[in-house]
């Protein structure tokens, strides 16, 4: 097509001009020739003469290359705005004018009279800004009329209007071609414009269930899902629902649009709408949880937050398509371990939902988010435990949201039907890029695969190598009888996890002391003493605390350190005089004897310095020099807390039980953090610290191991002021399970980073790692159990590589047969076409032969 631009030299200078003004017409039909059936002749548009009606104009100004002539067709293409003579053929069997524009490859922008047409380059170009750039109708047209005139691009004529309704028109056209039903009458059905994933087993697709073989094991034939929820893709409430006409409704991922029909029922449509004039706060859905395709028509919108009913909705969707005969599926979702308590429930009672017949639905956890719930939630829903879900993070659709927001926010002030339309579209164009690159993508997983098993069935073979037969038989069965019973018992899970009866923490014990007052007489304990008591302790912690950052200052602090050291000795003088001044009310006569204390300054005993230990503590190298190892007083305007601990138990011996009970809380909480901390540390010297190749490495790696080293030494220094206080306090019973801590004991050795190597089969770890322990303490039960479960997740670790393995082989067969069934399919459309194309041919033939005898 000529869209190119000229120059016309008028004497000085070369001037823009229209090839409309130098007399080009373009004729359609009779293969470019004029029609005979158009008699107007052409006449000159820059002779101003009396041919013209009254009115007309041809140029808005100098500096547009453009003819404002009525009998001009507008074209926009992606070198400009044109305006250009289009002559249509006005034979008696001549198509329609839209129908002529079609055939050169021009989109009309009203199908009777058009005076405005695109160029399919144009809408094609639009399209791909829209997909891959977010660009916007708006700017899509403003960049054209730059290019039309960059002087002033204001006059060129505006068709923004026109673009938004033929771009969606196209898009639609698009999404029926590229599925084949430009070659079939029927029209699409709900998820039919929509690609999903070809690696996962699609009966009738490319699997065939009824020739499957027996031996193959029963989870190989699962659908995997993963459904999330996205809150960028807000959209604002349409301002006129009469406008909304909907092309694709239902058709692609996004779920159909229902309105009222009724006016005075605007209220019902509005009923879900949030605050800020949102019809819908974000949107939600299930993807394929191995490759990350979007699941057809299982996409809704959220109204006020991530609502269980909506996701119940995509999910019911999700898992009734392309599954029959398929009775197992895995569902991640961040949320399962409440979403799926009631899902069957909600299901049977809900007359809109339903789930396929003899499904079983597997719930879990995707491996980030299940860290934020609790302990449990993690052996009960990580695909770590699941068996059939092999190596699979359950985390993918997070991934899918960050291309899909591109439109999202651009789609915020669309009306209903055309957002849904543009979410489809990139949707759409999502799985495709995936199903293009499941090749590679399932030779790199094949590839991760090979090696996965290698490796964790080394690891496996290992510790099985330390433990008899017998154990080993017996450890399998568990594990065995632990997935067959997950569904109906989840907790048959817990082999997984180490079984530990934590002690009670401080809290817990004046949790305890609070609801035992209403029974105790009141001569025995004073309303509110636990609590008081308890912020006395958080008092002391805070001056050791305060203590260790002095000590840390050195000789020559900054300004700034002194000044926050300062503003923490100022907050803490006053907690301690509020709470001197509440301790009249506990302590009354006994009080008195306080004042004698209040010279008194708090010395950490140079052992308790020792004891945290250096942060060298490897268990292969030499100590450094202790960094904790010199007496320090504690300076800070620090007085003795009156504690019965303190004070004296023979003065306050109403609130010694409390305060015992209390001190066994904190020591309990001081040494659960010291496990962790020599656990962790451990572990950074086993996999970091050794590892580290280079200067920068060893570096970060020895300075996370001095941040862990630091809370270390803040912990045993709460404990060691711990044990002392309940040595005033005669706690003697406490005492003997309450040992004094050594260096020793402070190490971070190899049987805790690792108790299953090669070695530590007879290691034996400090007293305080076996006194959580439910039970005598006396033999190290904890030691059997970690290696238990160590035992127990290796083995869980090598099926699901092995799971892995064999699934991506199974993968790749089925992503073959996908692309096989889609090319009979077009196959067959094309066999269709060309015998419709005969018969039609050969009725032409014969009413031209019938014409013929009639003549």
């Amino acid at each position: 097509m000529p869209f190119h631009r000229i120059s016309q030299w008028t004497g000085g200078f070369f001037e823009d001009t229209s090839l409309t003004k130098i007399g080009l017409e373009i004729h359609l039909s009779h293969q470019g020739k004029p029609c005979p059936e158009v008699t107007d002749d052409w006449y000159d548009t820059d002779d101003e003469g009396d041919n013209f009606a009254e009115g007309d104009n041809f140029a808005e100004g100098q500096w547009v290359p453009l003819v404002n002539d009525p009998r001009t067709t507008t074209v926009v293409d992606t070198s400009g705005v044109h305006s250009l003579m289009i002559r249509f053929c006005r034979c008696a069997s001549a198509l329609g004018p839209d129908m002529q524009l079609f055939e050169i490859g021009l989109f009309p922008a009203s199908f009777t009279s058009p005076n405005t047409v695109f160029t399919f380059a144009v809408l094609d170009d639009f399209l791909l800004d829209n997909l891959e750039c977010g660009m916007s109708a708006m700017n899509y047209y403003s960049k054209l009329r730059q290019i039309t005139s960059s002087v002033f691009p204001h006059l060129v004529p505006d068709r923004y209007r026109e673009l938004m309704r033929v771009g969606r028109q196209w898009r639609q056209l698009k999404q029926l071609k590229w599925h084949g039903f430009g070659h079939e009458k029927q029209k699409p059905k709900a998820g039919e414009l929509a690609l999903f994933c070809p690696a996962c087993p699609q009966p009738r697709v490319n699997v065939n269930l009824a020739e499957r073989n027996v031996s193959n094991p029963a989870w190989l034939y699962s659908r995997s899902l993963v459904m999330d929820g996205n809150f960028k893709a807000e959209h604002m409430f349409p301002a006129n629902l009469t406008d909304e006409v909907a092309l694709t409704d239902g058709l692609g991922f996004m779920d159909i649009v229902h309105w009222s029909d009724c006016n005075n029922h605007r209220a019902v449509n509005q009923a879900n709408a949030s605050h800020h004039n949102l019809e819908a706060t974000g949107i939600g859905g299930c993807a394929c949880a191995r490759h990350g395709c979007f699941v057809p028509h299982s996409m809704v919108d959220f109204q006020k937050g991530e609502r269980q009913m909506n996701m119940d909705y995509a999910l019911c969707q999700a898992l009734g398509y392309n599954t029959d005969g398929i009775d197992r599926a895995l569902t991640f979702y961040d949320i399962n371990c409440q979403y799926h308590k009631h899902l069957h429930q909600w299901v049977e009672e809900s007359p809109y939902l339903d789930l396929p017949w003899g499904m079983e639905v597997i719930p879990g956890i995707g491996l980030w988010h299940v860290h934020s719930h609790q302990d449990k939630c993690y052996i009960w829903y990580a695909s770590n435990f699941i068996t059939g879900a092999a190596r699979i993070d359950g985390e993918i659709m997070e991934t899918l949201w960050a291309p899909l927001n591109i439109i999202s926010l651009l789609a915020r002030g669309m009306s209903t039907p055309h957002r849904k339309e543009c979410l489809d579209f990139q949707m759409s164009d999502c799985n495709f890029m995936k199903m293009i690159q499941m090749s590679k993508f399932l030779c790199q997983k094949f590839k991760e695969a090979v090696q996965g098993v290698r490796d964790s069935q080394h690891a496996f073979d290992q510790l099985s190598e330390t433990a008899d037969d017998d154990t080993l038989v017996k450890w399998e069965a568990e594990a065995a009888a632990a997935q067959d019973d997950r569904l109906e018992n989840p907790s048959t899970i817990d082999i997984y996890e180490v079984k530990m009866t934590k002690a009670p923490t401080r809290k817990q014990q004046e949790l305890h002391l609070l609801t035992r007052q209403a029974r105790w007489p009141a001569s025995e304990i004073h309303c509110g003493a636990a609590t008081w008591l308890a912020s006395g302790i958080t008092l002391e912690e805070a001056q050791v605390a305060l203590l260790i950052d002095v000590k840390k200052l050195g000789r020559r602090p900054t300004d700034a350190q002194k000044l926050a050291i300062a503003q923490r000795r100022n907050r803490l003088q006053g907690q301690i005089d509020e709470f001197v001044r509440v301790a009249v009310t506990f302590l009354s006569d006994q009080l008195d004897e306080y004042d004698k204390l209040d010279l008194m300054t708090m010395m950490l005993d140079a052992a308790e310095l020792d004891s945290a230990g250096s942060s060298s503590d490897d268990p292969d190298r030499l100590d450094d020099e202790d960094r904790y190892d010199t007496p320090v007083k504690f300076t800070p305007k620090t007085l003795v807390i009156p504690l019965p601990s303190n004070i004296g138990i023979e003065r306050c011996a109403n609130l010694v039980l409390q305060e015992i009970s209390l001190r066994e809380g904190q020591a309990n909480d001081a040494l659960h953090a010291i496990r962790v901390n020599l656990a962790d540390k451990a572990v950074l010297f086993h996999t970091t610290v050794r590892s580290a190749k280079s200067q920068a490495r060893s570096t970060c790696a020895w300075a996370w191991v001095h941040l862990v080293d630091k809370i270390l030494h803040l912990n045993v220094q709460m404990y060691s002021k711990c044990r002392s206080q309940l040595v005033h306090l005669s706690a003697n019973d406490l005492l003997v399970k309450l040992r004094p801590l050594e260096k020793a004991d402070l190490k971070a050795t190899t049987v805790v980073a690792d108790p299953n190597a090669r070695g530590q089969r007879n290691s034996t770890l400090a007293w305080f790692w076996s006194i959580d322990v439910q039970g005598d303490s006396t033999s190290n039960d904890w030691m059997n159990e970690f290696y238990h479960v160590h035992w127990l997740r290796t083995l869980a670790l090598r099926d699901r590589w092995a799971e892995e393995l064999l699934l991506v082989g199974w993968e790749m067969i089925w992503t073959v047969d996908f692309f096989l069934h889609k090319s009979q399919q077009w196959v067959g459309r094309m066999q269709e076409a060309d015998a419709n194309q005969k018969q039609a041919q050969d009725s032409f033939e014969r009413t031209k032969g019938m014409a013929r005898v009639a003549e």
